[in-house]
């Protein structure tokens, strides 16, 4: 009992599909839109019978349709769909309901993080399936990936690099990867306070080879001349005015690990092609000696502007951009990937936190719908100077609020035509969520969000009706139009719920 059976295999090496539905002939009706939409399909009808999926075969999807099993009455078997999670935890499932399912439904679907739900009106082919199955093989390989998120949050947490953008997290595996190569040097371009240092020490923390060596840093604005010379390549002792020992120099310094040249842009004419020459030898000249000695180095080079540019005006040498443009990444400014402010906060508040008497611990998320707007050029500096402003001036509470927030952030206002304060980010999520799923057209949502407000503002027993349309922004008038339109009572009678209503207003 519980053996699937294969019915097709395509072309290529397709996601395999697990087909389960009680009736057999609609069940391979199913499977064959499966296959036709370039997947692998899978029967196994007794498994409603029996609970038990196939041992030898790993499903990256589940279709699921159980109209004759508790769905009669237009609800599905929440346990049965919690027992098939708990059976395939890996698997992502594709929830066929039966068609005219209130919203109340398609809400507790989302809840059991479905991957997707469709409304089976009358029999296969239903239109929308293959998008539905695409779309949960997408989120399949999205959430394969959360063993290399939770190394990505590892890097987070001791460098403050990475995010949970897209962005980011692909700029990360970027990073794995060149970590795993020791010997190639690394372009980062970025703005300034993107987190260009960041990214170079989490690429040397991954590096399994220079991980147990030093990283160092060095501005190329900040030298020049014979003591530029010195500060990368060391001097010998007496080699000029001054150089009363020997010194070693960066090079040297780092030795064994990585060497960031941080605004290697400004890098001066004369420093270039010694720089190229280490890069092509492997080996430092220092000041004042006639013998080269050998460095095994990672040189990864920062930069906040195009070097193409600098090359074609001449500012900066060909050969020499060349030899470091081995693997370039760009990392995006703050402002393109605003999701990353919360984990940025955090990474700071446990920073800085211990400098501090105030034991702030937490943020009221309303703090970074408003940063994301006011952030700037700064980037992650600029999140990083803001946290530490906060923690200095609050006075009192564990807790990061608006009112913490200096003026010039709070004075930078959105862009919408309403005033007052913006709708809680996790309404739109789950507004988001419930079209994702693409059963609830959005007028449905709103004419159901409308009563559900409106039937939340009638329990208000203190108030009477006029006092209610104020509160809406309603004329009394518009108010009992409201109530008659959505049957929750008229003037001078007593409110009332409909079941519906009941279950809307307990989720």
């Amino acid at each position: 009992m519980g053996e699937s059976q294969i019915l097709h295999v395509p072309a290529g090496n397709p996601p395999s599909v697990l087909v389960i539905h009680h009736e057999r002939e609609t069940a391979h009706k199913l499977a064959q839109q499966v296959i036709e939409a370039g997947f692998e399909a899978y029967l196994c009808p007794d498994f409603p019978v029996t609970g038990s999926l196939p041992q030898h075969q790993a499903f990256p999807l589940i279709l699921v349709a159980l109209p004759g099993n508790g769905a009669a009455d237009g609800h599905f078997d929440v346990q049965f769909i919690r027992h098939l999670s708990r059976a395939s935890p890996a698997s992502q499932i594709v929830l066929l309901l039966p068609a005219g399912i209130p919203l109340a439904t398609c809400c507790e679907a989302v809840s059991l993080d479905v991957a997707g739900i469709l409304e089976a009106d009358g029999a296969p082919p239903f239109a929308g399936l293959p998008d539905r199955l695409r779309q949960a093989w997408n989120r399949y390989l999205a959430f394969q990936s959360e063993g290399q998120a939770a190394e990505g949050r590892r890097i987070f947490d001791e460098t403050g690099f990475a995010g949970q953008s897209r962005a980011m997290a692909e700029l990360l595996m970027q990073a794995k990867r060149i970590a795993a190569v020791s010997d190639v040097p690394v372009l980062i371009e970025g703005e300034s306070g993107t987190g260009k240092q960041l990214l170079a020490e989490a690429i040397h923390r991954l590096d399994p080879k220079r991980s147990r060596h030093a990283f160092l840093s060095i501005n190329c604005a900040a030298i020049s001349g014979t003591l530029a010379e010195s500060a990368l390549f060391g001097h010998k002792r007496g080699a000029f005015t001054g150089a009363t020992e020997e010194r070693l120099g960066h090079f040297r310094a780092a030795d064994g690990g990585t060497l960031l040249l941080d605004e290697v842009g400004e890098l001066s004419a004369e420093l270039q092609p010694k720089l190229l020459r280490v890069l092509q030898e492997n080996a430092v000249l220092p000041v004042g000696s006639d013998r080269e000695v050998p460095v095994d180095v990672r040189v990864a080079a920062a930069t906040n502007r195009a070097l193409e540019g600098a090359v074609a005006r001449g500012e900066f040498r060909l050969d020499l951009f060349q030899r470091l443009n081995v693997v370039r990444l760009r990392l995006p400014p703050l402002r393109e990937r605003p999701e990353d402010i919360p984990l940025l906060f955090h990474f700071f508040l446990r920073k800085y936190r211990a400098y501090y008497p105030q034991g702030v611990v937490d943020v009221d998320p309303r703090v970074y719908e408003v940063v994301a707007r006011s952030v700037g050029s700064g980037n992650v500096r600029e999140i990083e100077n803001l946290v530490r402003r906060i923690l200095a001036f609050k006075q009192h509470g564990e807790r990061i609020e608006l009112g913490d927030l200096p003026k010039q952030v709070l004075n930078v206002s959105p862009t919408r035509t309403g005033g007052g304060p913006d709708l809680h980010p996790f309404v739109a999520q789950a507004v988001a969520e419930l079209l994702r799923c693409g059963v609830v057209p959005l007028q449905q949502i709103t004419d159901q969000v409308e009563r559900l407000i409106l039937a939340e503002v009638l329990k208000l027993r203190d108030r009477t009706h006029a006092e209610m349309a104020r509160m809406l922004g309603f004329t009394r008038r518009t108010f009992y139009n409201k109530l008659r339109k959505h049957r929750l009572g008229g003037p001078g009678g007593r409110s009332r719920l409909d079941p519906e209503s009941r279950s809307l207003a307990g989720l």
